[in-house]
């Protein structure tokens, strides 16, 4: 409950925060309002034309990303130049780590590369995650199949007794003529 609390906590100053920011906008998503820079809004739109439905500022591992798509576990950020200096690039990195490490593909893209070519920006993430939905199609296909294996297996004696059953049954309702 305390973390829960927490996390709407930091997500309403987020949002405090980007709102405050020159040039931000809020844009009505499938999950409500959220405050977004130029870029962000630049990607978002490329991305929603390109047939993807990104979650937007997602939570994952105790970090917000800016877009999400949590069925194939990729992360994708959209970084202004700020976000390329010193520090931050080592907080990126250490980030970028940790969500890898819990299973994300975090795809960045720089902010001059989403407002001169958004549309491939957005070409590039559906490609990633067509490519997972892909994999985990094909997956989940390879799963099925073991599963439909382990029930065959296991049913092979009893169809085996079933068939002798009725065998013997056929036999004594119709004996063989000598």
């Amino acid at each position: 409950m305390a973390t829960a609390y927490k996390r709407t906590a930091v997500y309403n100053r987020m949002q405090q925060e980007a709102a405050s920011r020159p040039g931000s906008v809020s844009v009505q998503t499938p999950n409500g309002a959220v405050w977004m820079s130029p870029i962000e809004i630049a990607l978002y739109d490329a991305m929603r034309r390109e047939g993807l439905s990104p979650f937007p500022q997602f939570y994952i591992q105790g970090y917000y990303v800016d877009f999400a798509f949590p069925d194939v576990g990729v992360a994708v950020e959209a970084d202004g130049a700020a976000y390329h200096e010193g520090v931050r690039h080592e907080h990126d990195r250490k980030r970028d780590w940790i969500l890898g490490r819990a299973g994300w593909t975090v795809k960045r893209f720089h902010g001059t590369t989403i407002y001169h070519k958004a549309a491939n920006c957005a070409y590039v993430v559906r490609r990633e995650v067509e490519g997972r939905r892909a994999i985990a199609a094909a997956a989940a296909r390879e799963a099925a199949i073991r599963r439909q294996a382990r029930r065959d297996a296991l049913a092979r004696p009893f169809r085996m007794i079933a068939g002798l059953l009725r065998r013997k049954y056929i036999e004594r309702i119709d004996p063989p003529k000598p």
